[in-house]
């Protein structure tokens, strides 16, 4: 069974989007091997003594102990939903944090942490090597009634011990601020944060947080769900001896050290198969001329052409793997997907081609243009409405990309070739499929 990350947010690519949907399970299979092992060897264990299973016990896997938090997590959230008093609320979010950390093997122990010129600051728990720091863990109070990101949140005067006193600049500061203009800024800063907020914990690596790339649970859905893949790929990125090992590289690291070679394996992937299919479409469009049009093109004409057609295919894989640009409407129009998007065709990319008309027809050559228009044109559905019947329609807008890219104008030998459906077939497999 696959993994599902449900619940699991990868802001600004921690990781790559296809590291974690097609390789990260692999990374991990030891890992879960290991503690399915540990589960095993304990059941086995209460077997023997009759003793009754403790859900707190380090003999446990990490993910089982995890999983046992469920309950406590939405008491926490129907108390805090009561509670005002953010001394109260402090406590709370305290107690259950404490809880949350032992079960990734943290030891939860409030103490404050000296700033450079900027005073000291609460943690609750902390991992070190000698006397460098490797983990800080930070706890996010949310006002009452306000799920706010943890980390557009300040720091509160009651996180502080009673007879200490906070330096006033800090509670001004968002921890992102907090994280970036001080703790980060450290002579010897912690190579991980952890910040835990009442319904999120982030993970923040000090090497990637230039980039704003971390790592999101959202602690709702991944307790609401329960589902076990969820809960070990959560334990997996968060437990103590996967961040702060006592010897050798942490796994996060390996697993960091891994998608960069995958990176790089798909980038030569890529490369061959961008060089493969600018051969197709050149030696197609040299038949089509030399059989349909009796005429000769230019060969540096054709080669730019071609890797101009490439790269449009290449920009509109990628906008309709990134949902979240919102650009093209695979979220929310089905009328897009089956009708217009390179999706679609990609359904036809392993379907064996027969007859004559389906190899030499030209069905897929007018789905990828009519989809090139598309975008330079744009698409929107108020100026043309009058044309359709009185009813429900689906409509979606695209907004036109005036680029010379997309221009019709920068292809216009191509865009006299009608390219066999067994060409273009071949060249959408390349870009899809890795070898």
């Amino acid at each position: 069974m696959s993994l599902d990350l449900t619940g699991i947010q990868n802001d600004n690519e921690f990781y790559s989007h296809h590291y974690l949907s097609a390789i990260f399970e692999g990374d991990l299979k030891e890992t879960f091997k290991q503690w399915q092992q540990q589960e095993d060897d304990y059941r086995e264990t209460l077997k023997q003594t009759q003793a009754k299973p403790d859900t707190s016990s380090t003999e446990r896997a990490p993910w089982i102990r995890l999983r046992t938090l469920s309950q406590a997590f939405f008491k926490l959230q129907n108390q805090l939903e009561k509670e005002h008093d953010s001394q109260v609320r402090q406590q709370l979010q305290c107690s259950f944090n404490a809880q949350c950390l032992q079960a990734l093997n943290y030891t939860a122990q409030s103490s404050l942490k000296p700033l450079e010129l900027a005073g000291e600051i609460p943690v609750i728990a902390e991992v070190t090597q000698g006397l460098q720091a490797i983990v800080w863990v930070i706890q996010a109070i949310n006002k009452p009634k306000e799920q706010e990101d943890p980390l557009s949140i300040s720091l509160q005067t009651q996180q502080w011990p009673s007879d200490a006193i906070p330096e006033p600049a800090l509670l001004e500061l968002s921890f992102e601020d907090l994280i970036s203009k001080h703790i980060f800024a450290l002579e010897k800063p912690p190579r991980w944060i952890i910040l835990m907020g009442e319904q999120q914990l982030l993970l923040i690596d000090r090497t990637k947080w230039h980039e704003k790339r971390l790592l999101r649970f959202n602690l709702d859905e991944i307790f609401g769900r329960r589902e076990d893949s969820t809960l070990k790929a959560t334990a997996a990125l968060l437990v103590k001896d996967h961040l702060a090992p006592e010897q050798g590289l942490c796994l996060i690291d390996t697993l960091d050290e891994n998608a960069h070679k995958h990176a790089f394996a798909v980038s030569e992937d890529l490369k061959y198969a961008l060089r493969e299919s600018i051969e197709l479409l050149g030696n197609e469009a040299v038949r089509h001329y030399k059989e349909v049009s009796k005429e000769a093109i230019p060969a540096e004409t054709l080669s730019i052409e071609c890797l101009r057609y490439m790269y449009r295919l290449l920009f509109l894989f990628y906008i309709e793997a990134r949902p979240e640009l919102d650009y093209v409407p695979v979220k929310n129009s089905n009328a897009y997907i089956k009708g217009y998007s390179l999706e679609s065709l990609r359904e036809l990319e392993m379907v064996p081609l027969h007859s004559e008309e389906a190899l030499n027809g030209s069905y897929i050559n007018d789905s990828i243009q009519l989809l090139f228009d598309l975008i330079f044109k744009g698409f929107q559905p108020e100026a043309t409405l009058n044309i359709f019947a009185t009813g429900d329609v689906e409509a979606f807008n695209i907004t036109p990309l005036k680029s010379h890219l997309f221009d019709p104008q920068s292809t216009q030998t191509l865009n006299r070739v009608k390219f066999r459906n067994e060409v273009l077939q071949q060249v959408i497999q390349l870009m899809s499929l890795t070898r």
